[in-house]
């Protein structure tokens, strides 16, 4: 990798732009970075790395890599331009950073950026601008990470001289940054993992063979047997060996605990053999017990029953008087049960002849009160419906003249109805005609400026637009003064690249001259003139490359189209801002009186909203004129109906009177016919007369109370009469009821054997006394014949006569054979429960074991190959690690690379050496570093070096492992290399030596950089990148041979 041009801004010590052509620097090969103390020289080198992984190495913090000497407002950035193999990159970087905000006070935090592009075909083409995305290209690109580039490129003199003298675990920190030794370590872990389960694997079996080896000591506790297996020593043992300080599987134990399984199982079967003799004798013994003790409790059943029944018959027996009066009392009642129904169906009948007749009685009294002269109901219901239909004719009459009087009122409401409507007919007419008349003026206002719209909206519209075209001359003819403006910075951009192209062409025409004068021999003819004699031949300066002249070229051609592309926008915008003032017909925009204008605009649409607001009332007063032109129709309409309802209702009138003057005769004819009915008495004759007279009198509308009271007076009289008459025949209905009841009961009370219905009454008993006497006889006799039935069994008779049993011995002993045949039964399921256990158990140990024997094999080979891999063990007496055994031969790559270097700067007097040595107390090995002194053949400790040598072992000891970095990455080649301080240890010859190796690393192209303050380098290496501070901040400037540039 190549570095061509660096930039920061606002980056560490740097608060402006700060550029290094590193082209220009490396043209020599060899260059110097320098400075004071703190100025900022590692800065730089921080800058690189920074943009190349986002981070800067060491210890230093990426957060602190904002210039606090800078300006709030700017943006802190880093481009590198490189080349690696053959392709070149431009990547711009700027961190993370707190700016002010764009209103308002106070700061927000910028994200990170990144912008990585690569030069294709001569055109900068943008790969990336994801962090990610640019971290994985570079990634590839590169070939090595931060920590492998920093140490590689940029030589910190500092920690290599660290590492010259470290212990081997530091030594082992930094070397596995620089080399992969990721699939080694994966080794190691992988062994240690197997070594860890195969541990958990062995301790799993022990553990379980121990709780299954207790399980079976508990199984033969519990069914009994004798432990004498155990007690004997026959259990398993364990060796002395010990796994993590635990006991290891004896090989002699799973023989051992075989054995003692098999005897033991033998023993269970033994035992599980007996426990089923002693089950079925204890069986045999409680049955036959039982029986016994069963046989003698029904015997003594059987006598007790045989006592309760002699018992029972004697109780019987003193009662049998009180039996037998019952007896004959139940028989009666028994009989008279039959004439019960009778005697009650009598005594209803009775009760309700007597209610007939009272109602008789009360309905006569009420019909001679209304009607005295009536004398029985039938002829009075006669009387009453002769004079129905004149009464019925009565009501009719009334009822057609009520409708007719409620006629009339509708007539006489008619007429004055239609009298109120033709009086205000007129004044509303008048009303509706000056509605008629505003409506009209309105209309014809909003027409007239309807008709002027067109022409107000267009003065408007155009006195807008002016207005408009106005303000934007202004802006337009600010944009073009600014236009121009940046025209002429860009011819001025595109003048000075032409400068610069012609510069480059010149100096790359100065630096052929110079080539050619290189090979020119005094004497010999030169190839351009032809001269023999070269008196002032062409000297070198800055050489130029073909690609400082193709960027040039590429530079001046874009700033051309920059200056064209802005010529051309100017021209553009002062063709609009002409065109502009044309139209509104002045020379320049000062001469616009905006103010006038915006009085015009003001106006036109003050005038514009007049009218608008003049010609939408247009719709609002045809609506009015419509309205009133319908009203003044209804109206002539409202007035001619009135007229005609007036006339129709005034005929109606005069009929409805003389049809009132008809029904009035009709009415006084019908009453003097109802004078004459039953329901008028001597108190109430005067009201058919007065009836008549209100009939002859009355005026339409009026009622008649006479007539209602009438109707009343017939339909109450009418009704008693109806009541008399069925109360009546009621009466005589139960009478007959009574008569045939009374019969029947006495022909049933003789045929049940009574004489009488009232012998057959004093029998009778309460249906549940009845059944309670029945009950009690019933079970007297039940009693009697059960008592005789179990004196007279055969059972009975033979238990009586038969010696009595003991029946507490024999519950005993059927109690004593019970309790035996269940703790048979108990031990028979003990040692069949022992027995399933003990298979249970055997079938898990012999699995573990079969298990336990492999397992520790593997355990043992497991363990001693991971005990030697990770630096442990007794085959691993040097205690080195698999992953510090690759890195001694990468160590060991290191030494033989550095001593190439070493050997020129030391004049061959010192080796470094890697060694394996054993470290002392138990410390890990395999990566230590000697010196071997070659010209008193002595091989020492690195800390024996004074300060100068051991700054050339520590340079010679970081170029070596740069070139193994390098060996291991592929044979990447770095183009730029950084070695930082250290130098001012050495005396005038080491630093001769020194410089004639960094010197010797430019074979190829390759350019080195040395960072120091050292004043002696300043005159030996002419390339100088100087870094100066101040109190606002650092800066840089470039010195190369014959000639210096600010960069």
């Amino acid at each position: 990798m190549r570095i061509h041009h660096l930039t920061a801004t606002a980056f560490g010590p740097f608060p402006d732009e700060i550029a290094v052509d590193f082209d220009a620097l490396t043209a020599a090969g060899l260059f110097l970075i320098h400075g004071p103390t703190g100025a900022g020289k590692t800065s730089l080198l921080d800058a690189i790395c920074f943009a190349l992984f986002a981070d800067v190495p060491g210890l230093r913090d990426k957060r602190g890599i904002v210039s606090d000497h800078a300006a709030p407002t700017a943006t802190p950035s880093v481009e590198l331009e490189f080349t690696c193999g053959t392709r070149r990159f431009r990547i711009h970087r700027s961190p993370a950073h707190a700016r002010p905000k764009k209103r308002g006070t106070g700061t927000i935090e910028a994200p990170a950026t990144v912008t990585l592009s690569e030069l294709r075909s001569s055109t900068w083409t943008v790969v990336s601008t994801r962090n990610d995305e640019a971290a994985e290209v570079l990634n590839d690109v590169l070939g090595m990470g931060k920590e492998q580039f920093a140490k590689v490129a940029m030589l910190p003199q500092g920690e290599f001289a660290a590492f010259l003298t470290a212990k081997d675990d530091d030594r082992r920190a930094l070397l596995e940054k620089l080399f992969d030794i990721t699939r080694f370590a994966d080794v190691e872990e992988w062994l240690v993992d197997e070594r860890r389960a195969s541990e958990a694997t062995v301790s799993s079996l022990r553990s379980g063979i121990d709780t299954d080896l207790a399980r079976l000591a508990d199984v033969v506790a519990a069914s009994g047997l004798a432990q004498e297996s155990f007690d004997d020593g026959e259990a398993p043992a364990v060796d002395e060996r010990t796994l993590d300080g635990r006991p290891a599987l004896d090989p002699a134990s799973p023989d051992a605990i075989r054995a003692l399984l098999d005897a033991t199982g033998i023993d269970l079967d033994a035992h599980v053999s007996e426990a089923m003799v002693a089950l079925d004798a204890a069986v045999a013994a409680e049955s036959a017990a039982a029986t016994d003790a069963e046989r003698a409790r029904g015997v003594m059943a059987l006598r007790d029953r045989a006592r309760v029944a002699r018992t029972t018959i004697a109780d019987l027996d003193a009662v049998q008087e009180d039996i037998s009066a019952a007896r004959l009392t139940h028989d009666a009642a028994s009989r008279a049960a039959s004439v019960r129904g009778h005697v009650a169906a009598i005594s209803r009948e009775a009760s309700e002849l007597e209610r007939a007749r009272a109602a008789v009685g009360a309905a006569s009294a009420r019909a001679r009160t209304m009607a005295p002269d009536a004398c029985d109901p039938t002829t009075l219901l006669d009387d009453l419906r002769v004079h129905d239909d004149t009464l019925r004719e009565l009501v009719r009459l009334e009822a057609s003249r009520a409708d007719r009087a409620s006629l009339a009122r509708g007539h006489l409401d008619a007429i004055t109805a239609a009298t109120a409507i033709l009086e205000t007919a007129d004044a509303d007419r008048a009303a509706v005609a000056a509605r008629v008349s505003g409506a009209e003026v309105a209309l014809a206002d909003a027409l007239e400026a309807e008709a002027s719209r067109d022409g107000v909206e267009g003065t408007a519209e155009v006195a807008c637009d002016r207005l408009r075209l106005a303000r934007r001359v202004v802006e337009d003819e600010l944009t073009v003064t600014r236009l121009v403006a940046h025209a002429a910075d860009a011819r001025s951009a595109a003048q000075d690249a032409r400068d610069h192209e012609q510069d480059i062409v010149a100096r790359r025409l100065s630096q052929m001259a110079a080539e050619l004068a290189e090979s020119l021999v005094d004497g010999q003819s030169c190839p351009v003139c032809g001269a023999h004699e070269h008196p002032a031949p062409a000297r070198e300066g800055d050489r130029v490359g073909p690609s400082a002249l193709d960027d040039a070229r590429l530079q001046h051609a874009a700033l051309s189209r920059a200056h064209q592309q802005s010529e051309a926008a100017a021209a553009s915008a002062q063709a609009l801002l002409t065109e502009a003032l044309k139209v509104l017909d002045v020379d320049a925009a000062r001469d616009l009186d905006l103010a006038g204008l915006a009085v015009e605009v003001e106006s036109a649409e003050r005038r514009r909203s007049t009218v608008r607001a003049r010609a939408d009332k247009r719709a609002a007063s045809e609506k009015v004129l419509a309205t009133a032109r319908t009203e003044v129709q209804r109206l002539d309409a409202a007035v001619t109906t009135a007229q005609q309802a007036l006339a129709r209702a005034t005929t109606m009138a005069e009929q409805a009177q003389q049809a009132e003057a008809a029904d009035a005769a009709a009415a006084h004819a019908l009453l003097e016919a109802h004078s004459e009915c039953p329901c008028l008495s001597a108190s109430e004759g005067t009201l058919a007369g007065r009836a008549a007279t209100n009939t002859r009198t009355s005026v339409a509308g009026d009622a008649v109370p006479a007539i209602h009271t009438l109707v009343q007076a017939h339909q109450r009289l009418t009704t008693v009469a109806q009541t008399w008459d069925e109360a009546l025949r009621r009466s005589d209905e139960t009478l007959a009821r009574f008569t045939s009841a009374t019969e029947v009961g006495l022909a049933a009370a003789v045929e049940a054997g009574f004489a009488s219905l009232d012998e057959a009454s004093a029998a009778m008993v309460a249906p549940a006394a009845l059944d309670r006497l029945r009950d009690r006889l019933h079970d007297h006799d039940r009693a009697r014949a059960s008592a005789t039935a179990v004196l007279g069994d055969a059972d009975v008779i033979a238990a009586e006569s038969a010696p009595a049993p003991d029946l507490a011995e024999l519950t005993s002993a059927a109690q004593q054979a019970r309790s035996a045949l269940l703790t048979a039964q108990s031990a028979q399921t003990e040692a069949s429960a022992a027995r399933r256990s003990f298979t249970a158990v055997r079938s898990r140990l012999v699995a573990g074991l079969d298990a336990a024997g492999p397992a520790l094999m593997h355990h043992h080979r497991i363990k001693e190959l991971a005990d030697t891999f990770t630096g442990g063990g007794l085959n691993n007496t040097l205690r080195m690690r698999l992953t510090s055994f690759v890195l001694a031969a990468r160590l060991d790559t290191v030494a033989r690379l550095a001593n190439e270097r070493l050997r020129i700067m030391g004049d061959g007097r010192y080796t470094l050496e890697h060694t394996d040595r054993l470290a002392a107390r138990g410390a890990r090995s395999g990566l230590g570093l000697r010196v071997l002194d070659q010209w008193t053949g002595v091989s020492r400790e690195t800390s024996t070096l004074s300060g100068g040598e051991a700054f050339m072992a520590s340079l010679a000891l970081a170029l070596g492992l740069a070139d193994a970095v390098r060996e291991e990455s592929g044979g990447f080649d770095l183009g730029t290399l950084f070695v930082d301080e250290g130098f001012g240890t050495l005396d005038d010859e080491s630093l001769e030596q020194v410089i004639s190796v960094l010197d010797s690393l430019r074979e190829g192209g390759r350019a080195v950089g040395v960072v120091s303050h050292v004043g002696e380098l300043r005159s030996r290496i002419t390339s100088q990148l100087v870094v100066r501070k101040t109190a606002n901040g650092s800066t840089v400037d470039v010195s190369t041979p014959g000639a210096e540039s600010a960069a």
